[in-house]
């Protein structure tokens, strides 16, 4: 059994609370009467850009990354710009390559 706990009080007396013009369920808290949704699209969405830097850091082209986790170029770009992994990336291969750096 899923335990959902409240953002504001951290307790688990919780109720559905019907849904949102989107589909997303609504909950509320008995405890201190706080009304939300359950958040599981931020949560997919922190996993997919962890894999997504995942797959870059594996040297995969940001075209393949986009294709398999079914996100636009955009976004992907975007992700890993936040993150600095394209920016590690390129500097590890210059220090790889002699005709960059102390030569």
């Amino acid at each position: 059994m899923i335990v959902i706990k409240c953002r504001r009080c951290d307790s688990d007396k919780i109720r559905k609370n019907g849904l949102t013009k989107t589909g997303r369920q609504q909950i509320h808290c008995r405890n201190c009467n706080f009304y939300s949704t359950i958040d599981l699209k931020s949560s997919e969405r922190e996993s997919r850009h962890q894999i997504a830097d995942r797959l870059y850091s594996e040297r995969l082209s940001q075209r393949a990354i986009a294709r398999s986790l079914r996100m636009s170029r955009t976004t992907i770009r975007k992700a890993l710009k936040k993150s600095n992994i394209a920016d590690s990336r390129i500097t590890y291969a210059c220090e790889r390559t002699p005709y960059f750096g102390n030569g």
